[in-house]
């Protein structure tokens, strides 16, 4: 891998567009350079961006986006042809002076710049009027000045990714101010609050952060259902209210990721793979905070036994996750995937009682498919942030040690069988009379449910089979 002067070196240095003119590298850059971390991004800044990065492209032969940064702010990303990951970005000095163009960035430890001019990269030199460098070696996140919020809304959960990925506090000034613009927030594109929530999300022991920003009232701004969700009394199972448990959810669930090692001996680089595919870690979080989002709706007391019960809010809450999908503009691979979270959750349980038949067990993973995962680790927190005087620590370990014992199942036994080719196909079935259908979907799934029970293990077989199956009208 490259080093960032060996990389600035190609890009800038020996380009004869740079030709010594005023550039300045910028940002988390130059932040991550103080903390002594790697980073992948080269944020520049210079005057007339548009037409240095235009000239810079042709001479690389780099392919000149134009990026929605930053509102009102022009920037353009430069990515090499050969390897994609190999980018810059440029973006116009606002300002008559990089000096007064840092005092209009987010946060103090994001408005240093180091100069370019001299074509050397002197790390000693570095351009700081709003005290990053202090507040660096302080671990504070802090905003550049009154308007950092007002002049971008989004900057606010910017801070709490920030801490989340610098392990930095927030300082005061800065909660309050984003308590007083959090409303604002409503104002920003689904597109780029979706953006910074899963850039958050993906960071382990997010949960203190969402706390932090529930306290600020940012967090029901975005999703005014926690509001009643809040209010939901529960029943003697559980020691709070809903969004209490959710966030408890959240913590257990990131407490198990600490510990997947220990509990999965024979699995856990499976399931850590499946977990670190896409979005998966940050759309289970989400389940997490919002499993029982229809809680409030189903919330019913019994007259006689004055017992809170919440009967079939896994259903509805499938219906009204949608929404929350629609209105954050999720992707419908994502969208899909949070809706089965929040439709299983419950019906894990029954999946892993003692009684519960094989081959229920088989039909429902082939439905869900490796996400079956995801819903048995979603079950695992919600029954562990599950602590009324109705639910004992002895409930909770045995049913972490069935589940546990059930994903080792999945991937040691039950997925290298499920995951076999069909023994049939619809044009055996065509050959023997049977035009595409209901009833050709039918014996279809009869056959392959006998494959994976083991009833059945060759063509031979599952031809034989069908030829019952049409004698008896299926």
């Amino acid at each position: 891998m490259q080093t960032l002067k060996e990389r600035l070196s190609e890009w800038i240095f020996d380009a004869e567009t740079f030709n010594n003119q005023s550039i300045f590298l910028v940002g988390g850059c130059v932040r991550d350079i103080l903390l002594k971390r790697s980073s992948q991004d080269i944020d520049l800044a210079c005057f007339n961006a548009r037409q240095f990065a235009n000239d810079l492209a042709n001479e690389k032969n780099a392919v000149c986006v134009v990026m929605d940064k930053k509102p009102q702010v022009p920037c353009f990303r430069l990515v090499n042809r050969k390897s994609p990951q190999n980018y810059i970005d440029i973006t116009e000095i606002r300002d008559e002076t990089i000096e007064s163009d840092l005092k209009k960035r987010d946060f103090t430890i994001n408005a240093m710049a180091i100069p370019l001019t001299s074509g050397l990269l002197d790390t000693n030199n570095i351009i700081d009027v709003v005290d990053g460098k202090k507040d660096l070696e302080q671990k504070l996140i802090c905003q550049v000045g009154k308007e950092a919020f007002t002049d971008d809304p989004l900057r606010m959960l910017r801070a709490f990714r920030f801490s989340a990925q610098l392990d930095f506090s927030i300082d005061s000034n800065t909660m309050k101010a984003i308590q007083l613009h959090a409303e604002k927030i409503k104002t920003m594109s689904a597109e780029r609050i979706l953006f910074e929530l899963k850039l958050l999300l993906r960071h382990s022991n997010v949960s203190r952060h969402i706390e932090k920003m529930d306290q600020t009232g940012i967090l029901s701004a975005l999703f005014p259902e926690i509001d009643a969700l809040r209010l939901c009394e529960q029943n003697a199972y559980h020691h709070t209210h809903v969004w209490g448990h959710s966030l408890e959810a959240l913590k257990a669930y990131e407490l198990l990721l600490t510990e997947l090692h220990t509990h999965f001996k024979s699995t856990n680089d499976q399931v850590s793979s499946f977990l670190n595919q896409n979005d998966n870690m940050a759309i289970i979080k989400l389940a997490c905070l919002f499993h029982d989002i229809a809680k409030p709706d189903t919330q019913k007391v019994d007259p006689e036994t004055n017992r809170i019960t919440f009967y079939s809010h896994d259903q509805l809450g499938k219906k009204q996750i949608e929404k929350l999908c629609d209105r954050l503009r999720l992707s419908k691979k994502n969208s899909a995937f949070l809706c089965t979270l929040v439709e299983e959750h419950l019906h894990i349980r029954d999946l892993l009682k003692e009684n519960t038949r094989h081959k229920t067990v088989l039909k429902n993973i082939r439905k869900i498919g490796e996400n079956i995962i995801a819903v048995t680790l979603l079950s695992i927190a919600d029954k562990q942030a599950t602590c009324g005087t109705q639910s004992t620590p002895e409930d909770q370990q045995e049913y972490f040690e069935k589940a546990v014992q059930f994903i080792e199942s999945y991937y040691n036994d039950i997925q290298p069988v499920i995951c076999r080719k069909n023994l049939i196909t619809g044009k055996d079935l065509m050959k023997n009379g049977i035009e595409p259908g209901p009833t050709m979907g039918k014996i279809l799934r009869l056959v392959r449910e006998a494959q994976d029970e083991g009833t059945i293990s060759s063509h031979d077989q599952a031809m034989a089979m069908i030829k019952k199956l049409i004698k008896n009208d299926i």
